[in-house]
Formats: C-alpha cells, structure tokens, sequence
C-alpha cells in the first residue's frame, strides 16, 4: 500500500490515481506477481518508503491488469462516472478498452539470456514522494536499476514519458537517456539508454 500512497501522491493527475488507493495497490501487485521479470526497488529511511521504481521485461502490464481486475474497474468507474469527464481519464479508458478488446497474440515467456533479440529493460514506473524530492532518490533508483538491466545481460533500457513533463524528460536526458521517435519521425514519450 506504501508503494500506492507514493504513486497517488506524486501523479495525483493519472488516471490509476483517480481511481484510488485500491486500484493503484492492486496495479502494482499485478506487476509483481504477473509474468513479469520485475526488478523492483525502493529508498527507505527507517522503515518508511520514500520512492520506488519498477523496471524489467513486462508482458501484459496493462492488459493483465485489466483482465484480472475489469469488474471491478468496471464497477469503480460505474460508480465515478465523473471520472469520465476528466481528458486525462477519457483518454486511458480509451486505450485501456482497446487493449482489452484487440485479438491477442500468443507471447513467448520473456528470457534473461543475452542475445541480440533481447528486449530492452524497461522502466515502468518510477516515483518519489514530493515531500522527499531534491534528494537525488530518483538518482539512485535509476542508477540502482541500470546496474541491475547490467548484471542481467541488457545491452538497452526503454520507458515511456509523457510529452509534456519537461521536468522528467530532463532528469532522464541527464542521466543520458535519449528520446527515441516513432517510425513517422515524431516523439510520443518513448527514450532509451544504451548501456556500455
């Protein structure tokens, strides 16, 4: 619940927040439990959660979660419908409908091998608490995750950003990360880091 509180309170605008505590806790179980190769971390100070980040190869991050959770999504949303009038909101259940509803393809289980088809080692989410921002926590998470795709055999991280948060774009390009562009030549959030 700790690693929901720290989400909610530093994305208060995304759409997992909106829904609640709940949904956001059950988000973040998925990811741990799902078919994932997680790695997640976090900073703490005593025994009080300061900041995370998950990273890995994720297969079916928001399709499994969904699935797993969609009557009771169905019903909080039902129940919010207020929600729906929110851009941000709109927009995720947007996406989150076709990611539901789009024929599914059978994916191989993800592998830890080094090879030249591997996937990059993705960032799904990172937060800090505002409360402790400033302290170079997110740093570290990046840093701590880096070593980790390292050991693990990654030649490449990826992780998706929203356009608009030049503050996160900027902490990313410091640390040496790059934006990547679509096949149309435009950027839509996506970066990645080579790793040496």
């Amino acid at each position: 619940m700790d690693v929901a509180k720290i989400h909610k309170r530093a994305f208060p605008d995304s759409a997992l927040s909106k829904l609640g505590l709940e949904a956001t806790r059950r988000y973040y179980e998925w990811q741990l439990l799902g078919p994932h190769d997680t790695y997640a971390i976090g900073v703490f100070e005593d025994d009080l959660l300061l900041g995370f980040c998950f990273g890995g190869v994720f297969r079916g991050a928001l399709n499994g979660f969904l699935n797993k959770n969609k009557k009771f999504l169905i019903l909080l949303v039902a129940s919010h419908p207020w929600l729906l009038f929110n851009p941000i909101f709109f927009e995720r259940v947007k996406i989150a409908f076709r990611s539901l509803y789009q024929k599914k393809k059978a994916i191989p289980a993800p592998s830890l091998s080094t090879d030249n088809h591997k996937p990059a080692f993705g960032i799904l989410s990172i937060a800090v608490d505002p409360l402790q921002q400033r302290r170079n926590l997110g740093r570290m998470l990046m840093e701590r995750s880096e070593a980790e795709a390292l050991e693990k055999g990654f030649s490449r991280m990826g992780l998706t950003v929203h356009p608009n948060n030049s503050k996160a774009i900027g902490f990313y390009e410091s640390l040496g990360w790059i934006r990547r562009n679509d096949p149309s030549g435009n950027w839509s959030g996506s970066m990645e880091k080579h790793l040496s």
